[in-house]
């Protein structure tokens, strides 16, 4: 179903998504249906905000899932998450709605304080939720929890890369890095060009910690990035290799 969906234009992905056809599915096939549409690359803005605000009208409440659309490039697509996360009643889709949403109502030094105190007895998926606060204390905390947690699965934090925020995907980098986890190669083409200059930066870090072979040819290649402090720091490392 989804691949007839993605042949229709634009226009007519929006219209279907408003037919007797889709709204008559039971609800749990709809909201899966959305989120797949959400997540595929070649969907348009248009039909992506209209897909977020159905999400929100069958109060889907996966606040991880809504933020990694805060980015986007179209407004509509950022409304259609703001609205979305105003609503009442995440559970952010892992069921830890009571600290999680908590915790994100205190201010800065209570929160910390709050993270302090379940940082160690914390589920992976939770502290990655974490990851996406812009209280840099409370990131730094949980980089450090999560690079040394003998068991993590750490393809859940490869795929947050995509679509979260830069601050995010730069923790998410230096998590891996201190891990020494080569997963980070899966990902390695898109964080060569990474849009944020810290993204590039952590990656130089984490290049820096893997292997010397495999790692030359993705060093030398930020040896020629724009930015000065990328393409210095590359030089640098490159030179030990």
């Amino acid at each position: 179903m989804i691949e007839d969906f993605l042949k229709l234009t634009p226009a007519a992905q929006v219209k279907f998504l408003k037919t007797d056809q889709f709204v008559q599915m039971e609800k749990d096939r709809r909201i899966e249906f959305l989120r797949e549409i959400a997540v595929t690359e070649t969907v348009s803005s248009k039909c992506l905000a209209s897909a977020l605000k159905i999400l929100r009208e069958l109060k889907f409440r996966d606040r991880s899932f809504y933020i990694k659309f805060l980015e986007h490039p179209d407004s509509s697509v950022i409304m259609a998450c703001k609205k979305a996360l105003k609503e009442k009643g995440f559970d952010n889709g892992f069921g830890f709605f009571p600290m999680r949403e908590l915790v994100k109502k205190q201010h800065n030094e209570n929160k910390l304080q709050s993270v302090k105190l379940i940082v160690n007895e914390t589920g992976e998926d939770m502290l990655i939720s974490f990851l996406a606060e812009d209280n840099l204390r409370i990131r730094e905390l949980v980089v450090k929890e999560l690079s040394a947690r003998p068991q993590l699965d750490e393809s859940k934090l490869l795929n947050q890369l995509p679509h979260s925020i830069w601050y995010t995907r730069a923790a998410i980098v230096e998590i891996l890095g201190n891990r020494r986890s080569e997963l980070l190669f899966k990902k390695i083409d898109e964080l060569l060009v990474d849009a944020n200059v810290e993204v590039r930066l952590k990656l130089l870090d984490a290049l820096a910690k893997l292997d010397r072979e495999r790692v030359k040819e993705f060093v030398f290649k930020l040896t020629r990035d724009p930015h000065m402090r990328v393409c210095r720091e590359a030089k640098r490392i490159f030179s030990t290799i």
